[in-house]
């Protein structure tokens, strides 16, 4: 099904994108809650009063937020599982319980047109991080709650921040109780860890989203954990250096660039790569999202390996 809120939704991510990059992952609610400039109107990303909103210029959902979990309780950190509904791999969210209410209408129109939201997750007290462009993959009203897929970075369907070159900015139902369950676990680790790094690059400060990813520090192979203390955000050319131990970072989080490469002369690319060496990696602002010891540990010495 179409969606006539197209332009709109393509405009608030480009919006929200540039607020993450600009506040380093940790978004105001007072930026947030001043939305953005479309064609001369002031168009409202969220409400700070519901969880489920729709701006007064859209006919459904433009985004969802979270509060921030109480004491005691799971977060993403530690435990990216938190949330997350065991048999498909999706993060499951809380529709309103009055039935019928009309935020839950709006979700659920943007769940038939196949349209993307965003997704504030509160951090702490007003401060949110935007994770985008999720979708609602299964709208389950006798459980009072829908289950959310992120994007797939292994095989990106849509831009965060343009159309389709179709036209549509939306993308097929893709989970399913078995073969899905993987790759959902593993696009919303590589969104959340894009979204805790401000979306950019922790080793070159790079804030092109469309060259990001959410990469592993101990891999899924060797039974890394999904979690965002076990990821780092970094651009693919150096996820391809970090994954082939061509660069390193240490438990102190300096960085380390091979001998075979800081030997190698070959122009300004490998210049920068180069440059990296000795300098320290950028972490999020929030400290509880950095990098695990352990994590860096197992992957450093596999990298000091990778050199005799």
């Amino acid at each position: 099904m179409e969606d006539p809120d197209l332009a709109i939704r393509a405009a608030a991510f480009k919006a929200v994108e540039r607020l993450s990059v600009e506040a380093g992952g940790r978004i105001p609610w007072g930026v947030i809650e001043r939305g953005f400039e479309y064609s001369g109107e002031r168009i409202r990303l969220a409400s700070k009063a519901s969880g489920i909103f729709k701006p007064r210029q859209m006919s459904s959902a433009l985004s969802i937020k979270t509060t921030k979990p109480r004491a005691g309780r799971p977060s993403w950190y530690r435990d990216q599982g938190a949330g997350t509904d065991t048999d498909t791999g999706l993060v499951s969210y809380d529709l309103v319980h009055e039935r019928g209410h009309w935020t839950n209408d709006a979700l659920r129109r943007a769940f038939e047109r196949r349209a993307p939201l965003i997704y504030f997750r509160a951090v702490e007290s007003s401060w949110y991080e935007a994770i985008w462009p999720v979708w609602v993959e299964d709208f389950v009203q006798q459980a009072g709650s829908v289950l959310l897929a992120a994007e797939d970075t292994d095989q990106r369907e849509v831009s965060s921040v343009q159309a389709m070159p179709s036209g549509t900015l939306s993308r097929e139902r893709s989970y399913s109780k078995g073969t899905r369950k993987y790759r959902n676990h593993q696009a919303w680790f590589s969104s959340r860890t894009r979204s805790a790094y401000g979306y950019r690059c922790a080793f070159s400060g790079l804030p092109l989203g469309k060259l990001l990813v959410g990469a592993h520090i101990k891999a899924d192979a060797e039974e890394g954990p999904a979690s965002v203390n076990n990821g780092i955000c970094m651009s693919t050319l150096h996820h391809t250096a970090f994954d082939a131990h061509l660069i390193g970072v240490d438990p102190e989080l300096r960085i380390h660039v091979a001998r075979t490469v800081m030997l190698t002369s070959d122009g300004p690319l490998l210049s920068n790569l180069q440059g990296l060496d000795g300098k320290t990696l950028r972490v999020p602002a929030d400290p509880m999202a950095t990098p695990d010891l352990e994590y860096l540990e197992w992957r450093f010495a596999r990298f000091e390996a990778a050199k005799a």
